[in-house]
């Protein structure tokens, strides 16, 4: 009995709008990822590319690498992976990031040099990511792929027209893909995916397991996140998804005209919600408002989520009535107080810490300023 756990497109070290508990996120989506390989004793695990999130990940995305791949080895389970376009150099002298690890003994990488790999009778094929300028190259090396047998995976990390038919956003065509392997296991795509070819071949995408962008929160509450167990139990392999503890993200909507009542009710909605305090990735409809008076109003959805933000507005600000100049005379520092506590509202306490953030070097002064401008302390 073989049994195969596929995972891709973990893009460790994606820091998403620049906030150190989304980088932590993703540390620790696939930390459950690991767990999930030794608690249900998998064979080995695949991983069909953008293993990081970038080619120079930051020093702690390759340290949780580190620690996590060494569990797998601990356990004698194998990590074979393919590169994807986000983990591709951008220049020549360069390497994919997973030579690291596979110096270590922690991961086999199939490139464009070894390409094969085996676990008993299972014969796992595959390709590192090839650009659209190379697309005639990609479709010379697929036609030399031949599987071993029907028990067979290729790992690809491509975009496939049909499957991803937006312009430029595809090197292949369905037509190019190898014939005979029992599976083609597709990175690259950030949402869950399956389908049959003619000839029997199962194209199986496992998606992100976390949410990296917002267009895919909607395939997220269709059909949620996390990875795929491959069990070859069977003549016929199955599939099953299992899903990751994410932190939710949810794409609300507010009105400006009854601003304050669709507040409330976001509040509402969303205090029953356990675990992980959600995103919220807000759309303003309605008349034209006073920017500041937003601002003050969404204030209301931190007790409710750990990050909003307005992602689409189809309003625009109404300008202030009143326009506030500061003396002539006026300092910098004069000035900044007037346009804080006169235009964004704040209070005069609020407006003076903002402003020693200003003047401040020392990091741990920095964070207590935060704390107390956040209502941490």
């Amino acid at each position: 009995m073989t049994r195969i756990l596929h995972v891709s497109d973990t893009h460790l070290g994606k820091r998403q709008y620049d906030r150190d508990f989304r980088e932590d996120d993703v540390y620790d989506t696939f930390k459950q990822v690991i767990d999930k390989a030794i608690e249900e004793k998998v064979d080995a695990v695949i991983h069909t590319g953008d293993f990081f999130d970038k080619n120079e990940p930051p020093n702690k995305a390759v340290l949780v690498a580190l620690k996590e791949l060494k569990r797998l080895k601990e356990k004698g389970i194998p990590f074979i992976a393919i590169a994807g376009d986000h983990d591709s150099p951008k220049r020549g002298s360069s390497i994919f990031p997973q030579r690291i690890l596979e110096e270590e003994g922690l991961l086999v990488l199939l490139d464009h040099q070894k390409t094969e790999y085996s676990i008993g009778d299972l014969n796992i094929q595959g390709l590192s990511h090839i650009p659209l300028t190379g697309a005639s190259v990609l479709k010379e090396r697929l036609a030399k792929m031949k599987p071993a047998s029907k028990k067979s995976i290729l790992l690809l990390h491509q975009g496939v027209r049909t499957l991803l038919p937006y312009q430029y956003s595809y090197q292949i065509d369905l037509s190019d893909l190898p014939k005979g392997f029992g599976i083609i296991a597709l990175g690259h795509f950030h949402d869950r995916f399956k389908t049959e070819l003619d000839g029997g071949t199962v194209i199986e995408i496992a998606g992100s397991p976390e949410i990296i962008s917002t267009s895919e929160i909607e395939g997220y509450e269709k059909n949620k996140k996390g990875i795929t167990l491959i069990d070859y139990s069977t003549a016929d392999p199955t599939f099953t998804y299992i899903n990751m503890d994410i932190r939710p993200q949810f794409e609300v909507v507010i009105n400006t005209d009854k601003l304050d009542n669709d507040i409330k009710s976001i509040v509402t909605k969303f205090s029953s919600i356990s675990g992980k305090k959600p995103i919220l990735h807000i759309t303003l409809e309605g008349s034209p408002v006073k920017k500041s008076l937003i601002v003050n109003r969404l204030r209301e959805l931190s007790k409710v989520s750990e990050y909003y933000r307005i992602a689409h507005d189809n309003t625009s600000y109404l300008p202030d009535q009143t326009e506030v100049r500061p003396p002539s005379s006026s300092s910098l520092d004069e000035m900044i107080m007037t346009y804080l506590t006169k235009v964004a509202n704040y209070n005069e306490t609020e407006a003076k810490l903002i402003l020693s953030l200003i003047h401040e070097e020392d990091d741990e002064e920095i964070t207590k300023i935060l704390k107390k401008l956040s209502g941490y302390e």
